[in-house]
């Protein structure tokens, strides 16, 4: 969600919270009278109800310009008997609140595209002011502008001669050889009579170089978008400041009562400053108080000139607001679209066409030698591209696919992917080739000495074992008599019997390698696999980083786009001009949110997932600080809150349903802060949505009641050790914290003595103050010791990140806030 769609939901929220607060004086009266249902035209806000739905923000989000338009259009085609009703004809209060409830809706989605197209521009302006710092920044980039503005700068040189020759009196312009003599004389007696009047006047500008000149064009540019630039955000200032403001210049989320009249007088406003800052955003020459004294003018001029019509209630019509929306809509945000780019033409960068003719040229000069090379070469550039692509598709193929079938058909005990030295049965054959040659030898011996017959399953057990003894006994007898041995065929026959038990010893040695490289097919599988896997993952790695939005080309300008967003901040907040009430100036508040708005986009490019909500909670934390009021209900929570905003009390105070928050503006040590202020329901039924918001708070402040007990020390899990362990466990590490104890000034029926609070307060090691809603008694002190305890750590945090020495330690200051916060308020 972007910083403009957090305004107008926000916004949203408080107009519905409006509705409900819609009063006059007799409003209670009409509450309490109000008879029944049957008289409501019910058909009539049936009617109304989907328009409102279309329009809330939680339902739709923010709409765009054309969508926003079409609804307003039928709005009021559908609703016209409505919006622009006879004064004198009554009509039902349930559906002249739900009206006006459309039109609040629909001016705050108004709002919400007004201020994305001064965004937009905004940001637009800054990248063509940038694009000129980066000109001048380097005479490189000034050479290489002269050189593509040359071309124009030739053509404007003579068009301008020519009309000068024009306007010369006594100019012929016939087409005889005399005439065309006479032009020539003329146009180089003018151009002749420039150049020494030039000199005359200025030797400088005539001595001035190219780059000279070229700068000062190029500073003059600069100059005019900064001034559209500042007007564009003081626009963007004044409409968050003066935007739904009532006739008194509150906000209207600090206001606890809101009459009709000056709920329709502020939509009818609102919607008169949209279009008339549009009227106005026509001309860079004005400087910024004249553009915001001309728009403060116009509009008190337009309510003027309402009043003074005969109608008796000059916002009593909501069809005159509605009009105003759409034709801001319609024309407004148009005209001044083609305005703008109307004076960023003139003083932007240099079209595509000025940019790049220069290459363009070279292009189309070489194109012809290109298209030869390439004509020439076409048959190996074919070869080239046909061999990388079945390079891709042989390594794919064979080093990835076909690895990943063997290592699957290596887990199912495939019979085609197991790894194998020999052939199954080839041991078992040579072995038993072995023994029969064993026994017929030395059966043949047996037979030929007539000696008994040998046991043959003895001489077999001994082979299987590996022992020939009977064998080489007889090759060593034949060793004696070799030529008879040979004669015979003994020595042969033992020779190759040698041989056999060789070959079946190595198949044995062979066989047991092989059962190893079984127990480990799986291994090598993954062996074969992982070369593939990893240049396929490195490969696609590369191209996804490549393209990846935050690792890619274009996180790398998001990146450049932020750190100078990060800048421009420090220089604002350092910089800015602030007013007679120390706020912020419209023009620094609308740069300020142009940056916030533009870290925000940039964050989701160029952070990691990891740190990016972290990053956009510290964003947060930098436009607001967000203060927390905590405990039991009935406390007095949402009077401290009314008297802290608005310095007023009310005895009948409504109680919190959920959550609620106002904002105040103060000033530290010179610096203005801005305190967004969350008051909490204290029921039971509501903890589960309350305690979502303590994660992003600053600061908290837990309220007990200094006469009911129970919301001090209570045994039914709602007194203040109970709120504080909340905190310890959903809030932020190293939030600030302070206990409170209201309703001081009542001493006749004090359940809970100062002494109590403070040692309560040192217990948990929080500053401690007892206040009074009712009396204004350190109210503002509450709030102000914790915003200050929150801005010193925040200031030294930027020390130390500076470098800076001896920093503030918080929780050795603790003892110390206790003993100046503490005692009695009265």
């Amino acid at each position: 969600m972007s910083i403009i769609e957090e305004i107008v939901s926000r916004l949203d929220v408080n107009i519905g919270k409006v509705q409900l607060r819609l009063s006059d004086e007799e409003y209670v009266a009409r509450e309490q009278s109000r008879i029944a249902d049957s008289d409501e035209p019910l058909q009539m806000i049936n009617r109304l109800r989907p328009t409102v739905q279309t329009l809330s923000t939680d339902s739709r989000g923010l709409l765009r310009q054309q969508k926003l338009l079409d609804v307003l259009s039928r709005t009021q085609s559908a609703h016209k008997d409505i919006l622009f009703r006879d004064p004198g004809v009554p009509l039902d209060e349930n559906t002249h609140e739900l009206i006006w409830f459309l039109v609040g809706k629909a001016t705050a989605q108004t709002l919400g595209v007004v201020l994305n197209t001064l965004l937009d521009r905004l940001s637009f302006l800054s990248d063509e002011i940038e694009y000129w710092d980066g000109i001048l920044a380097s005479n490189f980039y000034t050479g290489c502008y002269i050189l593509q503005t040359a071309p124009s700068r030739v053509w404007t040189r003579i068009h301008e001669a020519y009309a000068v020759l024009e306007h010369t009196p006594g100019a012929d312009h016939g087409f005889s050889s005399y005439s065309v003599t006479r032009t020539w004389a003329q146009f180089y007696q003018i151009v002749q009579r420039n150049a020494q009047e030039s000199l005359r006047q200025n030797v400088t500008n005539a001595v001035m170089s190219p780059f000279s000149r070229s700068r000062s064009e190029i500073r003059q540019k600069r100059k005019s978008l900064k001034s559209l630039r500042d007007l564009n955000a003081s626009a963007i200032g004044l409409l968050l400041e003066e935007s739904f403001t009532l006739g008194d210049g509150d906000q209207l989320s600090g206001k606890t009562v809101v009459t009709t009249s000056e709920w329709c007088n502020s939509l009818y406003r609102s919607a008169l400053l949209m279009g008339t800052i549009f009227q106005e955003l026509t001309s860079s020459t004005v400087s910024v108080k004249e553009f915001e004294d001309g728009i403060f003018n116009s509009v008190a001029t337009q309510v003027q000139e309402r009043q003074h019509q005969a109608v008796s209630d000059y916002a009593s019509q909501p069809g005159d607001v509605i009009e105003h929306l759409a034709v801001v809509l319609r024309t407004r945000i148009p005209e001044n679209a083609v305005s703008t780019n109307t004076l960023v033409g003139q003083h932007g960068r240099p079209s595509a066409i000025v940019r790049y003719w220069i290459p363009a040229s070279v292009l189309l000069l070489s194109l012809s030698s290109l298209l030869r090379i390439i004509t020439s070469r076409k048959a190996e550039l074919l070869t080239w591209i046909s061999e990388f692509g079945a390079t891709v598709r042989d390594f794919w193929g064979n080093w990835v696919l076909k690895p990943i079938e063997g290592l699957i058909g290596t887990i199912r005990h495939d019979e085609q992917s197991q790894i194998a030295l020999v052939s199954r049965n080839s041991l078992s054959t040579d072995q038993e080739s072995l023994e029969r040659m064993v026994v017929d030898f030395i059966s043949d011996r047996s037979s030929a000495s007539e000696t008994s017959q040998p046991d043959i399953q003895a001489i077999t057990a001994q082979v299987k074992e590996g022992d020939l003894t009977a064998v080489l006994k007889a090759y060593e007898r034949d060793l004696r008599k070799p030529f008879m041995g040979t004669v015979r065929g003994d020595l042969v026959r033992a020779l190759l019997i040698q041989i056999q038990k060789t070959k079946v010893d190595v198949e044995v040695a062979i066989g047991g390698i092989d059962a190893l490289l079984k127990s480990q097919e799986l291994v090598f599988g993954f062996v074969g696999l992982t070369p593939g896997i990893f240049v396929s993952y490195a490969t696609l790695r590369g191209i996804g980083s490549f393209l990846d939005k935050r690792k890619g080309i274009r996180a790398g300008s998001e990146k450049h786009r932020l750190r100078r967003a990060i800048r421009n901040v420090n220089s604002i907040l350092n910089t800015a001009s602030s007013t007679s009430n120390g706020a912020l100036s419209y023009k620094d508040y609308g740069l300020f949110i142009c940056e916030a708005h533009v870290m925000k986009y940039c964050s989701q490019y160029t952070f990691p997932k990891s740190v990016l909500s972290d990053f956009k909670e510290d964003l947060a934390d930098l436009m607001d600080i967000k203060l927390l009021l905590i405990g039991d209900s009935g406390v007095g929570k949402s009077c401290c809150l009314l008297r802290f905003s608005e310095d007023s009390f009310t005895p009948s105070f409504i109680t919190t349903i959920g959550i609620d928050f106002k904002i105040r503006t103060i000033e530290l040590d010179g610096k203005r802060v801005k305190l967004q202020i969350w008051d909490t329901a204290g029921q039971e039924r509501f903890r589960t949505i309350t305690t979502a918001y303590y994660r992003g708070a600053m600061g908290i402040l837990l309220v007990y009641d200094v006469t009911d007990e129970r919301s001090f020390n209570s045994e039914d899990n709602k007194d203040i050790r109970t709120w504080f362990s909340n905190v310890e466990q959903h809030a932020s590490e190293g939030v600030h914290k302070i206990l409170i104890g209201n309703k001081c000034d009542w001493e006749e029926k004090r359940a809970v003595s100062t002494e109590q609070g403070q040692k309560l307060a040192d217990e948990l090691g929080i500053p401690f103050l007892e206040v009074s809603a009712k009396n204004n008694i350190n109210v503002d002190k509450a709030f102000y010791s914790l915003a200050t305890d929150i801005k010193k750590v925040m200031d030294t945090s930027k020390s130390e990140q500076a470098g800076a020495q001896g920093g503030v330690n918080i929780d050795q200051n603790n003892a110390g806030a206790n003993s100046n916060l503490g005692g009695k308020c009265c």
